[in-house]
């Protein structure tokens, strides 16, 4: 029988790849319902912690291969809903996985709005709040996010929260690709105002 508490190792984040796969083998090698869902449970919330902390490392692609192993598993077992939902598990830490693939610093810059941020970033001092970038490129908030995601994403800029207000700031990668954009790329955008304005 698996003790519960390797299960809550699983659940907690505590578990490498190679200690869930000996836990997991043990669940179901002698399954029950309660004790398939339990292993459920406890990917579950190894699944939300990692989503959570916006994970990207390598280690996330073991960890997809056992919630791929174990959705086949329980359905295998006469689960099929909790096969399911840890296939939409599987799917989410897959595009998690996805953003992790950055664009490179010089790939990034070539996109539409990237050099004029990185430009009106530098000219605020090095940092905006998000509705003052949205405002001085006239974009939308789709494609605002898009943009800033991207940027976050690229290293180019870091985030941090000023009350209910998002500001943006170049990274140090920002300010060196901020010196690589050929003037021309630049837009003629108006001056602008401290962060928040």
């Amino acid at each position: 029988m698996v003790p519960q508490a390797d299960l809550n190792s699983i659940a907690r984040a505590e578990a490498s790849p190679a200690q869930a796969r000996e836990i997991l083998l043990a669940v179901f090698g002698r399954p029950s319902p309660d004790l398939l869902q339990d292993a459920y449970l406890a990917l579950r919330s190894w699944a939300w912690k990692a989503l959570d902390q916006r994970r990207r490392d390598p280690e996330l692609l073991e960890w997809d291969g056992i919630l791929r192993a174990a959705s086949c598993l329980m359905a295998r077992r006469g689960q099929p809903a909790l096969a399911e939902r840890l296939t939409a598990l599987s799917e989410l830490l897959a595009e998690s996985l996805a953003v992790g693939e950055t664009l490179s610093v010089a790939d990034a810059t070539k996109r539409q709005h990237v050099a004029e941020a990185l430009d009106l970033l530098a000219r605020c001092g090095g940092h905006a709040s998000r509705s003052a970038i949205g405002e001085r490129l006239s974009l939308g908030q789709a494609n605002l996010t898009q943009l800033l995601n991207l940027m976050t994403a690229a290293g180019l800029v870091e985030w941090t929260t000023l009350g209910r207000e998002v500001a943006f700031g170049l990274s140090r990668g920002g300010r060196e690709a901020r010196r690589a954009v050929p003037p021309a790329s630049l837009g003629a955008a108006a001056p602008i105002g401290p962060v928040g304005s």
